[in-house]
């Protein structure tokens, strides 16, 4: 490591740029996130509620750095490279999409394109550059994927500007790295800079990758992929860490050896590990102020046995790591050994921290902070494909062989990826990698490995004497109360507490109350938090104890993606996943109940509700937790008028039962209405109206036949022209000609709702049994008896309100009914000033859409979705992902100008059009409460339901929904 202090920026060749409305002269070739901390703008960017944000991890995953370019909003500031003439802005929470003065972040293509390769390398980085050198050296025909301008990931940092190229002329580390682009480059191998992954799937048996770079998005269908992601910096959080001048060592090394920039002021680096170290050695010799280092650890003068270990496992690397500790000694910088940071201090900004130690805790006054250590794989899209992990010390550690094969024989996973062990590891594991896929798709011999399998754990080796060296001798801090755990929605510790205790131990559960994880980040500082909060056990399980990835990885911009789609009819059916039992729950007591309602979606819970208010003794019976399938993937609207496809020739069953369903939707609307006022809690219920768009006159003449449909049923709906339309809604297409126009359509939150009503079916007395799977049901005299994976559970009369599983609970009595899964996707932007009211619908194209209270779009209408290979829950399909999100933007222009955060999808109900209600005739005492319209007629579903089960008169005809229909 030889770094010497950066030059004064070069006037020859300067940017000038603009950063809100003052004109600055910068070096070429700086981030902009580098030229803003150069001009002394630290706190740069805004969080969710306006807060001062800047530069956190430096490598694009927090998105804690986000400005407005050339009126692009949420440009990743560490990722983008100034250009002359840029102009940056200080970027809105809530950016307005009516805006002109902002522009489109994408186009849609009229496709994506499809590029084969024969191996794909994500991450190009010490161990993708390995790999990709000896593949290509070979004759692969290797491209190689890295979100940097430049190859050689945070271990191999190349400099882009002259003064960072002057530091770095004589430095061992940043030559190495280049000599091994230059390996990659000349042996044939692509490499494409400025290029995400934001998506991956497995379709008819080929991978297929999606990234989008600066020509825009493109698949990749590798024949073998490498995933060499590396790791990123998850540091404890503490009191003020989302304060600007608070950013990870990563970071300020990143800004430091490949831009010349050194952060302002006095410098505080504290953490855990060598890198810490390093850094502020580097920052030192750069002419930064380093007030300190904070380590956890215990100085490893003191564990001379370690220390020993450490230098028979490589002399010359231990011997390196001491003349670093001397140096910094000689510099006058203190380390305060087996301390933490346990607070930062600032308004709007750093300005100290708080550090504990045996001695007990002192202050240290400090402009810039940066946290090391706790380094985690970014493991995102090993997961999204269904590669095996396990757990290992709590993290999830992917299950693969030396050379990288993972579970799937065409993908490998190679360095800090799959697990962190430094840079030596990760260059042998790329060329085990690198021969191993010589001998897959060449069938050649691919030369002999065992030197790089000695190399590897030699490294190996290393690092486990490391680690033991720098094991911590104090523990992270606990988080107060107010401390931020996630950082894009900005949640407490407090807020998850709360949220935990009113809910099940379940992670998936605590993220829909809370949000958490929800944000831009995808939670990969929060998640781990998020798990010790919701349940009190150990990590144990992949499936259990891990929210599953989703798709986009990062946030991606909508209108690239979007691709025009043909319509289609009904639902797309789809086999329901096999669900075994979750662990993790007691036995239940012998248990003898009158009424058993088998499901704790939004029907099971209502039907309990209005059952417990009747005087019924009710338990729910709930394979996993409640609200944890349709109900909490719904997307929360409210629908009173019929969707495009539910009427007409494209209807199931010709769109009569959907039509005699109409009555039930309105007044199960006012229904929720009622129950809102009636607990005193915030279902985030809003009556917004509902549009259908028409854009030819064959749409509008469909919408009058449709309108007149359901004015007979009693829904308000008529058609309004192109004037009304644009008073109404600015910022739909102006070239639409009219709309079905219906006031009594609106939006909930269903991450909310349904569990204030089961708070009131508690307080009514209603039982709640989760992790109780239904294993059989026998008929006996008097009742039933139900054989859960917790005990048998005995009951006069069982009410089947298992959503799409509804038909296999049936089947256990002998009563099948016909009932489908229909797994269905939403997708979420990022939030935008308010921009849309009405819930929105289109004549001829599958889509929902509306603007949340928090000001996310949320985009759905029905598209298919898939299974995750390893949770098995519904997950969205990468066409479908583009036709829906081109129907959005054809329909809300503005949206081009967002990013998608987020989707997800649900298991839908597909039966005929209207729901199933009543007890079935061939078993007396089962009932049967079902719809494929869930969410909105889930509190009528239940009130009716409970009045048949209890002998009371429903104040309708029910007998169009009876399961007698079908014979």
């Amino acid at each position: 490591m030889t770094i010497k202090p950066a030059a004064p920026a070069a006037s020859a060749g300067a940017c000038r740029i603009t950063i809100d409305g003052v004109s600055r002269v910068v070096e070429p070739g700086l981030s902009v996130a580098a030229a803003l901390v150069a001009t002394g703008e630290i706190g740069f960017s805004r969080s969710k509620s306006g807060a001062p944000r800047g530069v956190f991890c430096g490598m694009g995953a927090c998105h804690d750095c986000l400005v407005t370019i050339d009126g692009r909003t949420s440009q990743r500031a560490c990722m983008s490279p100034v250009a002359d003439g840029m102009v940056i802005d200080r970027q809105s929470a809530r950016p307005d999409i009516r805006d002109p003065g902002l522009r489109d972040v994408g186009v849609p293509p009229r496709a994506i394109p499809v590029r084969p390769v024969e191996m794909l390398v994500i991450g190009a980085g010490p161990a993708g550059l390995s790999a990709a050198s000896v593949a290509a050296e070979a004759g692969i025909e290797v491209v190689v994927l890295d979100e940097r301008k430049s190859g050689g990931g945070q271990f191999f940092k190349q400099p882009e500007t002259a003064p960072a190229r002057v530091s770095l002329a004589e430095d061992a580390q940043a030559g190495a790295g280049a000599a091994l682009i230059a390996r990659a480059r000349s042996a044939g191998a692509v490499i494409l800079g400025q290029t995400l992954v934001w998506g991956a799937e497995r379709r008819d048996g080929e991978l297929r990758i999606g990234c989008h770079g600066p020509e825009g998005a493109v698949y990749f269908a590798p024949r073998l992929l490498v995933i060499a992601t590396g790791a990123y910096e998850r540091v404890p959080a503490v009191p003020g860490w989302t304060l600007p001048g608070v950013m990870t060592a990563g970071a300020a090394q990143t800004l430091l050896r490949a831009y010349g920039t050194v952060p302002p002021g006095r410098v505080l680096v504290a953490g855990n590990g060598p890198l810490d170290f390093q850094v502020a050695l580097e920052l030192h010799k750069a002419g930064a102020t380093v007030v300190g280092v904070v380590e956890a650890a215990a100085s490893p003068y003191r564990k001379s046995l370690a220390a020993l270990q450490l230098l028979a496992a490589d002399p010359a690397l231990a011997l390196a790591g001491t003349r670093q500790l001397r140096r910094l000694a000689s510099a006058g910088v203190p380390v305060h050994w087996s301390a933490r940071i346990t607070a930062i201090r600032g308004e709007g900004r750093v300005t100290g921290a708080s550090v504990t130690a045996a001695a007990g805790v002192h202050e240290i006054e400090a402009d810039t902070i940066l946290l090391g250590g706790a380094f985690a794989s970014d493991n995102s899209l090993s997961r999204l494909l269904g590669c095996a992990h396990d757990v290992v010390d709590g993290a999830l550690v992917a299950r693969r062989q030396p050379d990288g094969e993972s579970s799937l024989p065409d993908i490998h996973i190679i360095g800090e990826a799959g697990r962190f062990g430094g840079a030596l590891v990760a260059q042998a594991e790329g060329e085990l990698a690198g021969r191993a896929t010589v001998r897959k798709l060449r069938g050649a011999a691919s030369g002999d490995v065992r030197l790089a399998l000695r190399r590897r754990a030699r490294s190996l080796a290393f690092q486990s004497a490391l680690w033991n060296l720098f094991r911590p001798a104090i523990e992270p801090p606990s988080p107060t109360p107010d401390t931020v755990i996630c950082r894009c929605e900005e949640v407490t510790r407090a807020t998850l507490e709360r949220d935990a205790a009113a809910a099940a131990p379940d992670l998936a559960t605590l993220k829909r109350l809370s949000r958490s994880g929800m944000g831009r980040c995808q939670g990969r500082y929060c998640s781990h938090r998020l798990g010790a909060i919701a349940g009190a056990r150990q990590p144990a399980s992949e499936t259990q104890d891990f929210v599953a990835p989703q798709m986009p990885i990062r946030p991606v911009p909508l209108a690239s993606l979007g691709v025009e789609k043909p319509e289609w009819g009904g639902h797309k059916r789809a086999l329901l996943p096999d669900r075994a039992p979750l662990d993790g729950a007691p036995r239940l007591p012998e248990t003898r109940v009158d009424i058993v309602v088998i499901g704790a979606g939004v029907a099971g819970v209502s039907t309990a509700l209005f059952l417990a208010r009747g005087g019924a003794d009710v338990a729910i019976l709930e394979h996993g937790f409640s609200n944890g399938v349709a109900s909490g993937g719904n997307a929360g609207s409210l629908h009173a008028q019929l969707l495009s496809f539910d009427y007409g020739a494209r209807a199931e069953a010709g769109g009569g039962p959907a039509a005699r369903t109409l009555p039930l939707q309105r007044d199960s609307i006012a229904l929720w209405g009622r129950l809102q006022q009636e607990t005193g809690r915030d279902f985030e219920m809003k009556i917004t109206g509902g549009l259908m768009v028409a854009e030819t006159e064959a749409h509008l003449r469909f919408l009058e036949a449709k309108t007149a449909l359901e004015r007979a049923q009693g829904i308000e709906s008529h058609v309004i022209d192109a004037a009304e339309l644009a008073r109404r809604e600015p910022a739909l297409n102006p070239e639409f000609v009219g709309a079905a126009w219906c006031p009594q359509e609106g939006k909930i939150n269903p991450l909310v709702a349904t569990r204030h009503l089961l708070d009131a079916a508690g307080v009514a007395g209603a039982i709640l049994h989760e992790r109780c799977s239904v294993l059989a049901i026998y008929a006996e005299s008097g009742g039933f008896r139900i054989e859960t994976s917790r005990g048998p559970v005995l009951a006069r009369r069982i009410v089947n309100a298992a959503g799409a599983f509804a038909g296999q609970v049936g089947g256990l009595l002998g009563c099948e009914i016909p009932v489908f899964g229909a797994p269905l996707q939403m997708v979420v932007t990022e939030a935008a000033a308010p921009a849309i009211t009405a819930l929105v619908a289109h004549a001829d194209r599958h889509l929902t859409l509306k603007q949340a209270a928090n000001g996310n779009f949320i985009i759905g209408g029905g598209w298919t979705a898939g299974l995750d290979p390893v949770h098995h829950h519904p997950r969205p399909r990468l066409d479908s992902l583009e036709g829906n999100l081109w129907v959005a933007q054809h329909v809300v222009p503005g949206l081009r100008k967002l990013h998608v955060i987020r989707s997800w999808a649900a298991m839908n109900i597909n039966i005929d059009g209207a729901p199933i209600l009543g007890e079935d005739p061939r078993q007396k005492g089962l009932f049967h409460a079902v719809t494929s319209n869930g969410y909105t007629l889930g509190p009528i579903m239940g009130e009716m339901t409970a009045a048949l089960v209890l002998g009371r008169d429903p104040g309708r005809d029910l007998a169009a929904f009876s399961p007698a229909r079908f014979g």
